[in-house]
């Protein structure tokens, strides 16, 4: 079996990628008389499925303000610090956020949720926001091969780039 390089970790802002999007979703969309809609599959974008999901939402979309985005900043900064894990590529909009993470042999599915959950304690800390901040569920892929990881870390600091930043403009990017 392949080493496992690190994780590619993307996590949306609430509200934002709703089941039914043009751009497609993995979410499950429920309805009181119909039930799940497929519940663990590809969905295309659905004009009714989009409505559905719009309709149970109980919070505004959120769009992370510089200071939303600072906290985040800073709790992802204070996580690294503690983990054996390094992040080599950041990328954090005011949409979704971006995150290349060292394979380090903890379970990469309890690490992410640790991040949602410190990011958004120092959101709600160090911000007036109250709700929630980031959407159920994530997107978390496995790296094996060299060539995807240089890929990767491409892919997101153009993200930087195109918003005028440095390629790595945070502090806990190591590698």
């Amino acid at each position: 079996m392949p080493r496992t390089l690190g994780y590619h970790y993307v996590k949306s802002a609430f509200g934002l990628w709703l089941p039914g999007d043009v751009r497609g979703s993995w979410s499950e969309a429920w309805d009181e008389q119909v039930g799940y809609l497929d519940p663990h599959t590809l969905h295309q974008g659905d004009d009714v499925r989009l409505r559905m999901a719009q309709e149970r939402m109980k919070h505004d979309p959120v769009h992370l303000t510089v200071p939303m985005i600072d906290a985040v900043v800073g709790a992802v900064d204070q996580c690294a610090l503690a983990s054996p894990w390094r992040i080599v590529a950041a990328c954090i909009e005011p949409t979704h956020m971006h995150l290349l993470i060292t394979s380090s042999g903890l379970d990469i599915k309890r690490t992410v949720k640790w991040l949602a959950q410190q990011t958004t304690k120092a959101v709600h800390r160090q911000t007036d926001h109250v709700g929630p901040v980031w959407a159920e569920g994530h997107w978390c892929s496995f790296i094996f091969e060299e060539s995807h990881w240089t890929n990767t870390i491409r892919y997101i600091e153009t993200h930087n780039l195109r918003r005028g930043q440095a390629a790595r403009p945070y502090p806990f990017i190591t590698g």
